[in-house]
């Protein structure tokens, strides 16, 4: 240890150059090895902040699809739904329509007229989250707020859904072909289940959720046939794709050049140490002739190393602290970095701890 000090603080010129080499390697490395992290959360944002939606259509634009509970119960348990919204239709009357939705926004005609709506007292747009028998009705069917509008159902006439109408829309004028009423999602189903008919969907929106798995769900909606046909289902996912994409290929590539970034480190320490204790291979002879033995004179040599080698990376952590913040400081990395540069600095050690005492000391300077 005394002889590896003396050595250290005898040639400060060299040791100072050395640690500032060492200080600057350990500095990128340590911020380099940060940035893969960075990356890594900011894939983990993206998968967790871009919103990826879902939808079921039909074969056609002017053909809506059409698919049962069982089917939407099977998505809905396939645990990648965070939300959804859905509706379902029949014909009543002669030529009209009664819609059930589940969400204001299941309807894009509806959403429209929204902010002309008139309203019973007391109900607004949330009424189709609740499962009360009532309905928003067009201005053109004459019904009065508060009034009961009976819907025979075109299939079956007998089936009549009896309604409170709680809210008008849309102008006295409208409906020559046809109008539309609007009531609960859970309104329509349970008469359809009351009545003992099959009830179908026509329309599902789905939020999705664990969107770094999308490929399983994907898979998961194929062997429910949802692939093609006249039901298929449509993946909004191409902002999630383009963000993740570029982000994987960066982390890769990062992750691809840190190994030779630590193979760099130990053939730095390996060519420093040469080129430094080439200049002690008489020091090392007169070591080894006065009765040192080589593990004495190997471990003298690679403790001056390690000397630089601590001191530089202390010094490389720091620059990196000073950089790149808190979060650059990375203990893994500056401790791979030293160890890389140890590793090298003992072959170069041990190198010149095999020297030959008598052809050296016969050598003329």
């Amino acid at each position: 240890m005394y002889m590896a000090w003396i050595s250290f603080t005898r040639n400060p010129r060299s040791n100072l150059a050395v640690i500032a080499l060492v200080a600057a390697l350990a500095a990128f490395i340590s911020i380099f090895a940060n940035n893969i992290t960075m990356s890594e959360a900011e894939l983990e944002n993206a998968y967790a902040t871009i919103p990826v939606n879902a939808y079921i259509m039909g074969a056609s634009a002017t053909q809506p699809p059409r698919f049962n509970d069982e089917l939407y119960q099977q998505i809905l348990s396939s645990g990648f739904v965070a939300a959804s919204r859905a509706a379902a239709e029949c014909q009543v009357h002669s030529r009209d329509t009664l819609r059930a939705l589940d969400s204001i926004e299941m309807d894009a005609a509806l959403l429209e007229y929204a902010p002309g709506i008139e309203w019973l007292e007391g109900y607004d747009e949330s009424l189709f989250a609740g499962e009360q028998a009532v309905c928003i009705a067009p201005r053109s069917a004459e019904l009065a707020l508060g009034e009961e509008a009976r819907l025979p159902m075109r299939t079956r006439r007998s089936v009549v859904a009896v309604l409170t109408v709680v809210g008008l829309y849309g102008s006295e004028y409208d409906g020559y072909n046809g109008v539309t009423y609007y009531c609960p999602l859970p309104v329509l189903r349970g008469l359809y289940e009351e009545n003992g008919m099959p009830f179908s969907y026509c329309g599902l929106e789905m939020e999705l959720c664990n969107t770094r798995e999308l490929g399983t769900f994907k898979a998961q909606m194929r062997e429910l046939r949802l692939d093609g046909g006249m039901t298929r289902l449509v993946v909004n996912d191409a902002l999630l794709l383009s963000v993740t994409t570029q982000l994987q290929r960066h982390i890769e590539l990062l992750k691809a050049l840190l190994p030779l970034l630590f193979a760099f480190a130990a053939a730095i320490g390996f060519v420093l140490s040469f080129l430094l204790l080439r200049g002690r291979r008489r020091e090392a002879a007169v070591m080894r002739s006065l009765g040192a033995k080589r593990r004495r004179v190997f471990a003298t040599l690679l403790l001056e190393t390690a000397m630089q080698a601590a001191s530089g990376a202390a010094l490389g952590a720091l620059a990196a602290f000073l950089i790149s913040g808190r979060d650059a400081l990375c203990l893994l990395s500056i401790t791979l970095v030293l160890a890389c540069y140890l590793f090298g600095g003992a072959a170069a050690a041990l190198h010149f701890a095999r020297v030959n005492v008598l052809k050296l000391m016969a050598a003329r300077e």
